[in-house]
């Protein structure tokens, strides 16, 4: 039978959940982006105890999600994809650092293992020019407009 949770990451993740809807004022819909992007890294390691994180499963969870295709375009995971889901696991994992029983397991450092190259990075968060309707083309749609 294929293992699809782990119960000690399902109470942890319910805290982390918690705090960033309540200490930090996420929305539903980022904290259900950081639930995907939890589960893509539990699915990777077979949802392995978080407290058995170790740097090294960052870097081959990175080298996994490179090569990953995308649900719907099957093409590969833009960079902007993978950027946000490593900073989601980055953030996730720097706070775990601090919880009472995952202190002694890693350090706040591990969680920088979840980064792109600066390179990549940059393509991620590049402003794109967003592509805008001409004056005459709004006047034409206002003047075609029923009164």
């Amino acid at each position: 039978m294929v293992r699809q949770h782990n119960e000690e990451n399902e109470r942890i993740k319910r805290k982390y959940f918690s705090y960033l809807k309540e200490a930090k004022r996420y929305s539903d819909v980022t904290v259900d982006a950081v639930a995907k992007a939890l589960n893509r890294f539990e699915e990777y390691t077979k949802y392995r105890d978080f407290k058995l994180f170790h740097s090294q499963k960052a870097v081959s969870f990175m080298n996994h999600l490179y090569h990953q295709k995308g649900e719907r375009s099957s093409e590969r995971l833009s960079k902007a994809t993978l950027h946000m889901t490593l900073m989601q696991l980055k953030h996730c994992f720097h706070w775990l650092a601090g919880q009472p029983s995952y202190k002694s397991r890693f350090q706040y450092s591990d969680s920088e293992y979840f980064n792109l190259s600066e390179k990549d990075t940059r393509i991620a968060t590049a402003q794109r020019e967003q592509r805008a309707p001409t004056i005459d083309q709004i006047k034409h749609v206002l003047n075609s407009m029923p009164a």
